[in-house]
């Protein structure tokens, strides 16, 4: 009758997300991303910074040590439901002295009476055993054991959201630094022909063919391209600490890194990506073993209302000299097993307490799991439309590199001809050094782009264990 005063479990006071609101968003014929998804740009430098990464990374060596202090969790929770067996030793060597004084009254008159002190000395020994077993016959530690078991599947799949954070933010830092590099070549050839071209304007002014404002001209045309260049060098310099603090090493650690073209961005998506996405992006699995492991806890929170039945047995031996040399002595030994009950009566609301806390827990991490599930669609729908956007920007600025480097191949072959001075050429190659470092520039936002679109996706991760999720309240559940 007093187990019946559990209160029974509700469901999560919000409707748990199935599946990432993707609708609208284009469906591709691309797979999904491997889980060493950067080995696909065949870059052996690229290769060596990641394995660098995954051996010093202080974020990667925090997130093992919250996976492992999880996993020491679900032990210490198993080790309550084995048999315990306690031992206890006690000795001791006693001294005890008595001195009696008393006055006692005869009539009239008081005695004083003085017994002589008397001592002794004692040794006693006592050795005992105690063995509990819980038997947990209404299932609250096992509970509490799965409790610590979804924590650590959350710490593991947590784990992998660090990999992966760190795995894309190596990649993306490193092709910004290639990108760079080749904007830099781009950057020197349009201030060595700004400088070329007016050294030709100084050669007219002198001459009194031209007027020398036009100096002035060239001097800040050749200004803004010495800007541009010192600008990619800091941009370069900048990339090169941030991959070092990325990996958690030195400048110097990098070692030598080396330009080369850039790879060519996958603008393609895997199909299905609303359904699946739910077991490949690590940040969900992590909320959604939350979830389970708020489940068992209020399952453990309500068996607290049940009594708890434990095996107790206990031995002991007592061996007592309470007078050494009188040749007194006392053995006791006794021995005892059989159960133990306790059940909670009154607990001042505590009991009950616990549960809405465990209820309010929850809430929460159905709250968390659906804002990371509506977070991650929102990440895949941003980098495709993004995606979108870019290729149709890089069709024109394609065309635009095209229609410059037919004119400057034409002003090319006047200058040979001698029909036209080489400040015409000279100006359409400065256009067009500027249109290719768009395009480059354009080249590194497409592979940017579908460098986050891989870690929107989950970065090759994959759960094939998921638990299942808690069944939605109704309108009565949810108004309570």
């Amino acid at each position: 009758m007093i187990t019946a005063c559990a209160p029974p479990t509700r469901p999560p006071q919000f409707p748990v997300r199935r599946q990432a609101p993707l609708a609208g968003t284009p469906a591709g014929t691309a797979k999904w991303p491997q889980e060493n998804w950067w080995k696909r740009y065949q870059d052996p430098q690229l290769d060596r910074l990641m394995a660098l990464a995954t051996r010093d990374s202080p974020d990667l060596q925090e997130a093992q040590a919250r996976y492992s202090a999880a996993e020491r969790a679900v032990a210490v929770q198993e080790a309550q439901l084995r048999p315990q067996l306690r031992g206890y030793l006690d000795a001791g060597h006693a001294y005890s002295k008595a001195d009696i004084h008393a006055q006692p009254s005869i009539g009239t008159t008081t005695q004083n009476i003085q017994l002589s002190p008397r001592h002794s000395w004692s040794n006693s020994g006592l050795a005992a055993a105690l063995f509990t077993w819980d038997l947990d016959l209404w299932g609250k530690q096992k509970d509490a054991v799965a409790e610590a078991l979804g924590q650590a599947n959350a710490a593991r799949a947590e784990r992998a959201m660090a990999a992966d954070s760190l795995h894309y933010n190596v990649a993306r830092t490193y092709f910004d630094w290639q990108i760079q590099q080749a904007r830099l070549a781009l950057a020197k050839d349009a201030a060595r022909d700004a400088s070329r071209y007016r050294e030709l304007v100084a050669l007219r002014v002198h001459a009194g063919l031209d007027d020398p404002q036009t100096i002035d001209q060239a001097d800040a045309q050749l200004a803004e391209q010495l800007r541009s260049e010192a600008q990619v060098e800091g941009s370069i310099s900048l990339d090169q600490v941030q991959l070092a603090a990325v990996i958690g090493v030195s400048e110097q650690e990098l070692g030598s890194l080396q330009a080369h073209a850039l790879p060519v961005a996958d603008t393609d998506i895997p199909p299905y990506a609303g359904l699946e996405l739910i077991a490949r992006r690590p940040d969900i699995v992590a909320d959604r073993w939350q979830i389970e492991a708020s489940i068992k806890g209020i399952d453990s929170a309500r068996a607290a209302y049940y009594p708890d039945v434990s095996l107790m047995g206990l031995g002991a031996y007592l061996q007592l000299y309470p007078n050494l040399g009188s040749g007194t002595q006392a053995n006791v030994a006794l021995a005892n097993i059989g159960p133990s009950v306790s059940l909670p009566i009154f607990s001042g609301g505590r009991l009950k307490a616990q549960l809405e806390s465990r209820q309010a827990e929850l809430d929460s991490a159905v709250a968390a799991y659906n804002s990371t599930v509506v977070q991650a669609a929102h990440d895949v729908a941003e980098q495709i439309a993004t995606l979108q956007q870019l290729q149709a920007e890089q069709i024109q600025t394609d065309r635009q590199v095209a229609d410059v480097s037919t004119q400057n191949g034409r002003a090319n072959h006047r200058r040979r001809q001698g029909l036209d001075d080489d400040r015409t050429w000279l100006g359409l190659q400065m256009q067009l050094d500027q249109q290719r470092d768009t395009q480059v520039q354009l080249s590194g936002q497409l592979l940017a782009t579908n460098l986050a679109l891989i870690h929107a996706l989950g970065g090759g991760y994959h759960a094939a264990d998921l638990p299942s999720l808690p069944a939605n309240a109704t309108a009565q559940d949810a108004s309570r």
